[in-house]
């Protein structure tokens, strides 16, 4: 009799534990709540609008669908926490793809909201400006590597759809090994040019590319036609012994980065149509012995660096409070422009 109490004793101890720990087993969830917007004037929520959530994990993908409310708002419920993962919301709007930023739900911060815009489109690109051509030149043996960052500007609120009409990069005779180092969406070589199809969203658009070009007899000639113009435009070379015409641009301050010291000619406006045209001489001879892309890579880094050490120098400037010794660069942290607003 003892002996059966006792069993029916344990027994219920073990159940009472094995239920408290499936209970306790239950991890908390996440939640991202969404609101779907159309940013061009009148702006105003979209209802009914189909929204994707894609869940990237380590080795897998996978996918929620919800239709936005009255309201445009959308919710997605009972997601998991933390780890490897990350969480996309899409939507398809005229046309037009668009996708939020990464988004990252952990312990600590487990609720997400998001405001996904998307806007009318059009193919009109006469609004389009060209803000900056911004270009780094470094010579090695027998040639020349340069990494070039375009950057544009939309200031409308609608998204400008270049599929019809594609942006065009010129490339000047001769050029080789061409990297699309970044900001592009389906870039193509057509003869001596880049052809691209994006589609511009309202703010500012940027792409990066490097190329080499052959020095012969030590000297190398790179020239950049403008199509569209440009606001603002900077190239610098390395201080290494070779000497530089430029044409079209004026002499100013070097540019000292990662211990490195740049000579640099800026100018601008360039009308649309324009030239500038870099000549280098003294060239070492010789093949040269870097590997190109990782070049590229590194000159596109720099570069981006360099880039927002001149955007500083120029605040700067208009307030007043540039020197006369040069200006100090360093690489900034990215931030592209997106379609989308996290609060979290």
């Amino acid at each position: 009799m003892r002996g059966a109490v006792l069993l029916a004793v344990g027994c219920c101890l073990l159940v009472g534990a094995s239920g408290g720990g499936a209970s306790a087993a239950q991890p908390p969830r996440g939640e991202i709540r969404g609101v779907v917007v159309d940013g061009t004037r009148p702006v105003r929520p979209l209802p009914g609008q189909l929204v994707r959530l894609e869940v990237v994990e380590r080795g897998a993908t996978s996918e929620q669908q919800r239709r936005a409310g009255p309201r445009g708002e959308v919710r997605f419920a009972g997601l998991p926490l933390g780890g490897v993962r990350v969480f996309l919301l899409r939507t398809d709007y005229r046309g037009v793809a668009y996708t939020s930023d990464r988004i990252v739900l952990t312990p600590r911060a487990p609720v997400r909201s998001v405001v996904l815009r998307v806007y009318e489109p059009t193919s009109d690109q006469r609004a389009v400006r060209s803000l900056l051509l911004f270009s780094l030149l470094e010579a090695a043996r027998g040639t020349v590597r340069v990494s070039t960052v375009e950057r544009f500007e939309n200031p409308t609120d609608r998204a400008v759809v270049t599929a019809q009409t594609p942006l065009v990069f010129p490339l000047p005779e001769g050029a080789r090994d061409v990297v699309f180092l970044a900001g592009w969406r389906d870039p193509r070589l057509v003869g001596t040019r880049i052809e691209d199809t994006p589609v511009l969203l309202p703010g500012v658009h940027q792409v990066s590319y490097s190329y080499e070009v052959t020095a012969r007899g030590g000297v190398a000639e790179v020239p950049w036609r403008l199509p569209y113009g440009a606001r603002e435009v900077d190239v610098l070379a390395a201080a290494s012994g070779v000497r530089l015409a430029v044409l079209g641009l004026r002499r100013v301050e070097d540019v000292t980065a990662e211990g490195r010291r740049f000579q640099r000619w800026s100018g601008g406006p360039v009308l649309p149509g324009g030239r500038v045209v870099v000549r280098i001489a003294g060239v070492p001879p010789g093949r040269s012995a870097w590997p190109a892309g990782l070049a590229a890579v590194l000159g596109g880094l720099l570069a981006a660096g360099l880039l927002g050490g001149l955007a500083r120098s120029r605040g700067r400037r208009a307030r007043g409070g540039e020197g006369a010794g040069g200006v100090e660069a360093h690489i900034p942290a990215s931030c592209p422009s997106s379609p989308t607003e996290s609060v979290g």
